[in-house]
């Protein structure tokens, strides 16, 4: 019996690999007559630079950057031929500020644009840019500042990049050397840039917004896409995804050859995943909540497309589940059964999947006549 684990990061208790580790020697134990496979996917948000860089076997580069408010953070990408994998939360991250702190008004992608620059500086001339769990609503001006871009008022006054400028910008100035790059941006929402579904108001708050703030941020925004789109002469605002990660991807799509594209698709194409789903006889995906936001295209469920348009059984493990999602899967289950907090769950996440993961591989034994009972 062929068994492929290809899960996604259960958010801030278990990453892909751990959850395949965790998984396969479950199905190791109850019987040496499966055959495990594991392929931890992303769809651009957490762990998705790690996952892309062992499917390209990319070597790592660490380096210093600013973080979000100006601090120094040690953070990484990975290289391998000319293509650079860059996570910007690596850099410009929610994790790396205290949640008392955040403060989209004040916070930076500085720090994502000199992980750029430095990959630029090392040869390469592909970047794939995976934007979820950033800190900043900037629209990547602080970005552009690190690639030597700089920004003015209407009175000619530069200014320091962040995202509380974006209102005040008249004009930018660009290197003298343009940077031939390409740059994939991977992204696992398609808000648009503005609007009640938009940057600001949907994000903003998660990124320590008041309303006052969103309110200014929506304009701030308002006013750089205008400028970008007559500098670029494309139509910028209108672009699914471009409200991810505060903007980021406007001015990527506006001065460099650089598109959107959907995450899961993108990361599940990168690692041939069709080519392991069309070996196995059962597809086990997951991630920390299976619901109807895992319908949005994210990762388990375009696992789960993949699987059905190959004709394989597919089933889904969460620390949470609810039955709307249920459709998509071939059975979805829940590692929490009794009663639990979700701080108990979470802290002890590897025991409860170790737990499921051996009933789950008992049952497969079992209805597919493996071995013989004893």
């Amino acid at each position: 019996m062929k068994i492929l684990i290809a899960p996604n990061s259960m958010k801030g208790s278990l990453n892909a690999f751990d959850f395949c580790d965790v998984l396969e020697k479950a199905f190791s134990k109850v019987s040496g007559e499966f055959e495990v496979h594991t392929v931890p996917v992303a769809d651009g948000g957490d762990f998705t630079g790690e996952v892309l860089a062992q499917s390209l076997k990319a070597s790592q580069v660490h380096l210093t950057v600013t973080g979000p408010l100006g601090k120094p953070v040690q953070a990484k990408y990975a290289i391998s031929g000319e293509t650079a994998v860059i996570e910007m939360a690596d850099a410009s991250g929610m994790k790396l500020v205290n949640s008392s702190e955040l403060n989209p008004l004040e916070a930076s992608s500085f720090g994502t644009g000199e992980l750029i620059a430095d990959a630029i500086g090392n040869g390469c001339r592909e970047i794939y840019l995976a934007i979820g769990g950033s800190a900043t609503v900037d629209g990547g001006v602080g970005m552009l500042e690190a690639l030597g871009f700089r920004f003015l008022d209407e009175n000619g006054v530069q200014l320091n990049a962040k995202g509380g400028i974006l209102g005040q910008i008249a004009s930018v100035e660009k290197p003298d050397t343009k940077q031939e790059v390409t740059v994939k941006i991977i992204c696992d929402v398609d808000n648009p840039l503005l609007g009640k579904s938009g940057a600001a108001a949907v994000f903003g708050p998660q990124k320590g917004a008041t309303p006052d703030m969103v309110v200014e941020l929506e304009n701030g925004l308002k006013n750089w896409a205008g400028i970008l789109e007559s500098e670029s002469g494309k139509d910028l605002r209108t672009v699914n995804g471009a409200g991810a990660a505060g903007g980021i991807s406007l001015p990527l799509m506006a001065f460099f050859a650089a598109e959107i594209v959907p995450g899961a698709d993108f990361v599940l194409e990168q690692l041939k995943l069709k080519e392991e789903i069309e070996w196995a006889d059962i597809v086990i995906t997951g991630e920390g909540k299976i619901d109807g936001q895992t319908l949005n295209n994210k990762a388990p469920y375009a696992v789960a497309k993949m699987a059905r348009a190959c004709g394989k059984p597919v089933f889904a493990i969460g620390g949470k589940t609810e039955a709307e999602a249920s459709e998509a899967f071939d059975g979805i289950y829940s590692l929490v059964n009794g009663a639990m907090t979700l701080e108990e769950a979470m802290a002890n996440t590897p025991e409860l999947l170790y737990a499921f993961g051996s009933e789950f591989a008992k049952t497969v034994k079992i209805l597919t006549g493996i071995g013989s009972r004893k």
